[in-house]
């Protein structure tokens, strides 16, 4: 080996994972916020041409997509953006705000002046962004808001889970508050959890973090009510 050779600078390949999680990333960027709409079909093809990479990274990323069930599939026939399903609210909620209650617990001692004024601006922004009728940017700030409890635990196994599972509320509270009118309560309720904090009265505050995630419950509940979901075939675009 020359004196050159053992001086180069060796510059590691994109390994094919990375690839994926990047197809995965966009993919699921593009579902949340609706530029991919539910019951779009999903062409393995046309994606790989659209991202510039092969088709294997485009089928794993639809693979976990599919995991997270933010994609569905019938063998040999499609593969679409999963509909949305109201009635998943009720399954998904109540665990978010059963984890985002233990960590209000575990954090609730470390709760101090900076913390509270961080809280105080989110909401501040929410109330903003839903006043400018930017959803994205208002469901961006109260997740803020919520992962704040959850960063200030301590407790590194709650996120995971949380995002994972907020990905898909996330994706429906877009769709529902954009094709309805919201009854906006999220502002108020968020300071009454701020208030039984300045109170120290923890038995307070998680009744109103869990009255928080009731409400957005009942909103898209109330709002799928007069929506018409027709047999799944029929949507496939």
């Amino acid at each position: 080996m020359s004196e050159k050779d053992k001086n180069k600078v060796k510059i590691k390949k994109i390994s094919r994972t990375f690839v994926k999680d990047e197809a995965y990333n966009l993919l699921a960027k593009k579902i949340i916020n609706g530029e991919l709409k539910p019951c779009e079909r999903l062409r393995v093809q046309e994606l790989s041409d659209d991202l510039g990479i092969s088709r294997t990274p485009v089928r794993e990323a639809l693979l976990q997509l599919e995991s997270e069930g933010l994609v569905m599939t019938k063998a040999n026939r499609w593969t679409i953006v999963a509909p949305i399903n109201p009635g998943e609210a009720k399954d998904i909620y109540p665990i978010i705000y059963s984890l985002e209650e233990l960590a209000l617990i575990e954090s609730f001692e470390k709760i101090d002046e900076k913390f509270l004024e961080k809280i105080e601006d989110l909401n501040e922004d929410i109330k903003y962004f839903h006043r400018k009728n930017d959803q994205i940017k208002t469901i961006k700030k109260d997740n803020e808001f919520h992962n704040a409890f959850i960063e200030l635990s301590g407790n590194v196994e709650i996120k995971p889970i949380v995002d994972k599972l907020k990905r898909r509320v996330e994706r429906m509270e877009i769709y529902f508050f954009e094709t309805g009118e919201e009854n906006f309560t999220t502002y108020n309720e968020h300071m009454d959890i701020i208030n039984a904090l300045k109170e120290k009265n923890l038995e307070k505050a998680r009744a109103a973090l869990v009255k928080n995630w009731q409400s957005t419950i009942d909103t898209i509940e109330n709002l799928s009510k007069d929506m018409e979901f027709k047999d799944l075939e029929d949507q496939i675009k």
